[in-house]
């Protein structure tokens, strides 16, 4: 495995996308492109990236001949209630081929060695509720739900409706 270098390819961002078109659940997508989606995610990875962002670092796990089988992003952050730093895992991605071959629980590794060696007490993560997959990968590493995030529908948004910058 090796690390991601700051220019951050198309493959990053196509696994983004993939992770947030996942989480939007089944009835968003009729709401939104999935092309608005990779925008918006690739605005967003700028921005964490960029100068007004935090402190990240991505790895990759590459293949002999040089394809990313995926990858694990994790940064520096704050605790949301008690301000304590900690590192985040800010998306991991392994791409279909590459699954159940135990790639995800080796890139869950590596961001945790990460963190330990800058001396972080703790690592935090999101997941979706629907994926039991990589629950399951997180729990088996000892990780526990320490929050649940919930939401309900208010209104409809049509497709011809841009994201908002937040």
């Amino acid at each position: 495995m090796r690390k991601l270098q700051k220019a951050i390819g198309l493959g990053f961002v196509q696994g983004q996308t993939e992770i947030a078109w996942r989480r939007l659940g089944r009835d968003r997508p009729r709401e939104v492109s999935r092309q608005t989606v990779e925008q918006r995610v690739a605005q967003r990875v700028e921005e964490i990236r960029g100068d007004k962002g935090f402190p990240t670092e991505a790895f990759v796990a590459k293949t002999e001949n040089g394809t990313q089988a995926g990858y694990v992003w994790v940064a520096k952050t704050h605790h949301d209630f008690t301000g304590q730093l900690e590192a985040s895992l800010l998306s991991q991605y392994v791409a279909e081929a590459y699954r159940n071959q135990g790639l995800g629980r080796r890139l869950m590794e590596r961001a945790q060695e990460w963190a330990r060696q800058q001396g972080f007490p703790r690592i935090s993560l999101s997941v979706g509720e629907r994926n039991k997959v990589a629950q399951g990968v997180y729990k088996s590493l000892g990780f526990r739900v320490e929050m649940l995030r919930m939401t309900k529908e208010l209104a409809k948004q049509g497709p011809e409706m841009p994201l908002s910058d937040y």
